[in-house]
This record gives C-alpha cells, sequence and structure tokens, in this order.
C-alpha cells in the first residue's frame, strides 16, 4: 500500500508539469516527502501551498484528502475526517474520471460505515480502471454497499 501511494504520488507531481522557484510542483513534491515521513501537518500545508498556485489539480486536493486521512486516524478529530471528504469531493469536482479520488472517497464512506454511499463511488472507479489489483475486494465493497438501503 505505502509503495502503490508513492507511485501515486510521483505521477501527482508529474501532472502538475515543471517549474521552477515557488511552483505547484515544487510544494506538491515537499508535501509528498512530509507524507512519506508521516508529517501530515507539513503535508497539508505544502498541499495548500500547492493549491493556492494550481487550484485546479485534482490530484494534489487528493493527496490532501489524503493527508487529512492520515491525520484523522492519528487524531480521530471529526473536523478531520470533514476535510478528508471535502478535499476527494473537490478532486472528483474537477476531474469526475479521477478513479483514484472515486476509490478514495468510496473508501472513506465504506469504512464509516455508509457502505451504500461508497458503492456507486466505487462502483464507478473500478469502471474508470477495471484492471485495479483489489478488484475482488471492491467488488465485495460494493455488492455490501448496494445491499443496504
Amino acid at each position: 500500500m505505502a509503495k502503490a501511494i508513492s507511485v501515486l504520488c510521483l505521477l501527482t507531481v508529474a501532472l502538475l508539469g515543471c517549474g521552477g522557484g515557488d511552483s505547484a510542483e515544487k510544494f506538491a513534491q515537499k508535501g509528498v516527502a512530509h507524507f512519506q515521513k508521516q508529517e501530515y501537518d507539513q503535508a497539508i500545508a505544502s498541499y495548500q501551498k500547492a493549491l493556492q498556485l494550481e487550484p485546479k489539480a485534482a490530484a494534489v486536493y487528493n493527496l490532501l484528502g489524503m493527508a487529512y486521512r492520515m491525520k484523522y486516524n492519528q487524531l480521530g478529530n471529526p473536523e478531520l475526517r470533514q476535510k478528508e471528504i471535502e478535499a476527494f469531493q473537490k478532486a472528483i469536482e474537477l476531474d469526475p474520471r479521477y478513479w483514484v479520488a472515486l476509490f478514495n472517497l468510496g473508501a472513506t464512506y465504506y469504512f464509516m460505515g455508509e457502505k451504500a454511499k461508497a458503492a456507486p463511488l466505487l462502483k464507478k472507479a473500478l469502471e474508470l480502471n477495471p484492471d485495479h489489483p483489489e478488484k475482488s475486494q471492491i467488488e465485495k465493497m460494493i455488492a455490501e454497499g448496494e445491499k443496504q438501503p
């Protein structure tokens, strides 16, 4: 899982393009480095700086959501969970076909016990990425969600 996150982080930075000085790419890279060291407050701050420079970077919103998720897991603060959800939602708003954010938001809802809310997000993510390595597990999650009222 950590390797997958690292690969996604590098892809995110690559999507931003190259730039000098205080570029969105530079701040996203710093965020990734902090995230990998479990320095979530610093990662969040770096991602927010990247988004100030590149406000339509869906991938950075997704990374911001992941940083809030890890911070929530540490502290259990419901405000952090809400910020996690909002970041994933913004990523999807900016790029409705961004399967990574769809999956992440679906997983958040699923593990919150809101499986019916998770199912359509997970289903769409799997439609966009049918070769996902955890396809069978995701299909089980979808089935559970579709059984809930």
